[in-house]
């Protein structure tokens, strides 16, 4: 799991094995991302959101 220093993580998110986390991203409450899974710069993943395995969320997403 690699989380930028600027990234923001939810304390109750659950980040799998190989996770990646963009500059300025910000992950909230409850939020389960699958192993392998990509999540570019700037990107805004709601509250109780689920993404999959080897998924690549690309950059300003929310």
């Amino acid at each position: 799991m690699k989380v930028h220093e600027t990234a923001i993580v939810h304390p109750t998110a659950q980040l799998a094995e190989g996770v990646e986390i963009g500059p300025y991203s910000v992950i909230g409450e409850g939020v389960i991302i699958g192993e392998g899974t990509w999540i570019g710069p700037h990107v805004v993943v709601d509250r109780w959101s689920v993404i999959g395995r080897n998924c690549r969320i690309y950059q300003y997403a929310s």
